[in-house]
């Protein structure tokens, strides 16, 4: 091709359905008039050129590393940069010759070229030079040794593990063609990060009151509370209150009226899906908020994802709420069971803050919740007290797996804990077969229960 278009001037060539054009026509648009080049000199040297390399084709044909050519175009470029135009400059040509000098003969050919000008060498610029050659020199002498190539090679294995590894969570990012093979219509899941706090995050105090004491219960109060911000809401419950619930908590509300009454004194409800849009809009303007309160594992949380998902809003909290932490576990993790009756809320507030308050009052709860944290649960606070708000969804999503042994339920909580669900864990798989144990090791979980996951993943 090359050859065809060194003498192309002499020999056209037609193609096409358009006979009027001839195929070197594109070629020679951007010449002087749109004309072949004639030179005659330039075509004998030109094919000087290609037959050195035509003459030994076999030997370049495997090709090899291009570091060298890419250090020159470095040097080049550090000479000539293409951010500025030096293609029209008379300066170009030295620049250039600068940039051979340099790669011929380091960087002593400063003195010899300012010397070979009439200029002073300069004691500086020789001192510098001498000093920047040692260095090349050097680092030439250390890039030879064995231990440095081993090195090299070792962390380029390992900038490749971790480019996987990233990979097995987000997706391909950066491929040949990777628009054409990607499913643009649906956005590809991104595997959760482990949930790490880091103390900058915002602190919300969290409680429900509901119509009873099941899971399937509806919401009659929602309260929280971050530092001196406090958020409240009386909520229309869909299904009566028990009579033991309004005992405990004082609410009682009549469908007929709409009127609601706590301890007898009237209260301005609002609908749920009300209540639920300004909790949202309290928790948007802090930073990371992590919802913090007793037994809302086993008991708030449930009810409040049920409600969520049932006004089409559960996503939207999962991608603002950083987690929970349920202060029962956080008790019972680092109180001496010796050193109190119960871990019940009451009990710990009247044991380490020697008070009482009104209990089962959602914003009572929070202001004495937030006391007895910052007196006696703050400083014990780490990364294995707090949830992903998916937790209880993730956990379900190993019940099988579970139930036919192939993963453990210690390892299952774990995962979920962080909102990594089995559906998550198939998603890793398919787009490394490796997948699996990339993402289990960073949650320290054994290479058996990895190799069963991979075996029953082959089977389906």
């Amino acid at each position: 091709m090359f050859s065809k278009l060194v003498i192309a001037h002499k020999s056209f060539l037609f193609a096409g359905d358009d006979d009027s054009l001839p195929i070197g026509y594109w070629w020679y648009r951007s010449l002087p008039g749109g004309n072949p080049l004639t030179n005659e000199s330039l075509k004998e040297e030109l094919l000087v050129l290609v037959s050195k390399y035509t003459s030994r084709s076999n030997a370049i044909a495997e090709l090899g590393s291009t570091q060298a050519n890419e250090s020159f175009n470095q040097m080049a470029s550090s000479k000539a940069p293409k951010s500025r135009h030096y293609g029209g400059s008379c300066s170009l040509k030295n620049r250039l010759s600068a940039a051979v000098l340099q790669k011929n003969e380091g960087y002593s050919y400063l003195p010899k070229v300012n010397e070979a000008s009439n200029l002073s060498p300069g004691d500086f610029t020789t001192s510098l030079t001498s000093k920047m050659d040692a260095k090349r020199k050097k680092r030439k002498q250390t890039s030879n040794k064995k231990e440095f190539k081993k090195r090299r090679i070792s962390l380029k294995k390992k900038k490749n593990l971790n480019e996987r590894k990233s990979s097995v969570k987000e997706g391909p990012t950066y491929e040949t063609q990777l628009e054409m093979n990607i499913d643009n219509t649906v956005n590809p899941p991104q595997i959760p990060q482990q949930i790490i706090i880091s103390g900058s995050e915002s602190k919300v105090f969290f409680d429900l009151e509901t119509t009873g004491l099941g899971r399937n219960s509806d919401i009659t109060q929602i309260a929280a509370k971050n530092g001196d911000n406090v958020f409240q809401r009386y909520v229309i419950p869909m299904v009566d209150i028990q009579i033991e619930a309004s005992r405990v908590t004082g609410i009682t509300y009549s469908q007929s009226t709409n009127i609601m009454y706590v301890h007898g004194e009237k209260v301005e409800p609002v609908s749920l899906h009300k209540a639920m849009l300004d909790f949202l809009e309290f928790l948007s303007i802090l930073e990371k908020p992590i919802l913090i309160g007793h037994n809302i594992c086993n008991f708030d949380i449930p009810i409040l994802v049920r409600k969520l998902k049932e006004l089409n809003l559960y996503i939207t909290y999962c991608k603002l709420v950083k987690g929970f932490v349920d202060t029962l576990k956080l008790a019972r993790r680092v109180i001496n069971k010796d050193e109190v009756v119960n871990f019940k809320q009451q009990t710990l507030v009247e044991k380490f803050l020697n008070i009482s308050y009104s209990a089962h009052n959602a914003i009572e709860d929070v202001k004495s919740l937030q006391s007895l944290f910052d007196v006696k649960l703050s400083s014990f606070l780490n990364n294995v007290d707090v949830y992903s708000l998916m937790y209880h969804t993730c956990v379900e999503s190993y019940t099988e797996c579970i139930k036919k042994k192939i993963i453990t339920k210690p390892a299952s909580i774990l995962l979920a804990r962080h909102g990594v669900s089995f559906e998550h864990v198939k998603t890793v798989y398919s787009r490394d077969k490796k997948g699996v144990k990339f993402l289990f090791e960073e949650y320290k979980i054994s290479q058996k229960i990895v190799n069963a996951i991979n075996t029953f993943l082959d089977e389906e």
